[in-house]
């Protein structure tokens, strides 16, 4: 079952209004306690993975916020091209001041919806997605678009919230539900089959973070020749 069937009657208005929260909140974004004890920590993840590939040439983080990993990515890979995607105005608007602020760097940061991403078919070498997957509505539509903007053997990265513990469900599935009600965290064997239905493979998880329980999820895009 798709789970993204849970959204299926206001998919418009939970995009709408997780465009205005996040609005509100990119103000206060990078001073959050959630920088501290989840975000960077997900970043450092990401950044283990990615900084030996001396082959990646183009990065898009899918709900980069106010672009703090874009900016920490292309501080050490200069040659990188780095994009950025969020729905949020505001949250773009931020991330391309920093980008200015720190030695003017050519960062491609857009406003734009994960179900229709504005780049081309087999354009990126990796997508990073952190904490913004519970958001999505249309979960299967969105990792569809992440694959299609991915090269042959190109890399999705997503790390959420880890619930298949006690301590994970209590957190996304009580706590986190309470304050957002239309966001949804899937279980590790509902991402691998997600990714796998759509056409990844040599899919990998790991778990960090045990104070809030964190999944990572690694898939590479197999992509059948095109002649």
């Amino acid at each position: 079952m798709d789970i993204s069937l849970f959204f299926h009657k206001r998919p418009h208005e939970i995009k709408e209004k997780s465009s205005k929260r996040f609005n509100k909140w990119s103000l206060k974004y990078d001073k959050s306690i959630l920088q501290f004890f989840v975000f960077r920590r997900s970043h450092d993840v990401f950044f283990e993975n990615i900084v030996q590939d001396h082959a990646a040439q183009r990065i898009l983080d899918v709900g980069c916020g106010t672009g703090e990993f874009a900016v920490k990515l292309k501080k050490h890979k200069k040659d990188v091209r780095v994009f950025g995607i969020d729905i949020s105005s505001d949250m773009i608007n931020i991330a391309k001041a920093k980008a200015k602020v720190n030695a003017n760097m050519d960062i491609d940061f857009r406003v734009g919806d994960v179900d229709h991403m504005p780049y081309e078919d087999n354009y990126f070498d990796y997508i990073t997605c952190a904490h913004s997957f519970h958001h999505y509505p249309h979960k299967k539509k969105a990792m569809r678009e992440m694959f299609r903007v991915l090269r042959n053997n190109g890399k999705v990265m997503i790390i959420d919230g880890y619930k298949d513990g006690l301590l994970g469900k209590f957190i996304f599935d009580f706590i986190i539900k309470k304050h957002e009600v239309h966001v949804h965290h899937l279980r590790s064997g509902q991402f691998r089959r997600l990714l796998t239905n759509v056409g990844f493979k040599n899919i990998v998880q790991t778990t960090f973070n045990p104070i809030i329980p964190l999944l990572f999820t690694k898939g590479v895009a197999i992509k059948e020749a095109i002649w």
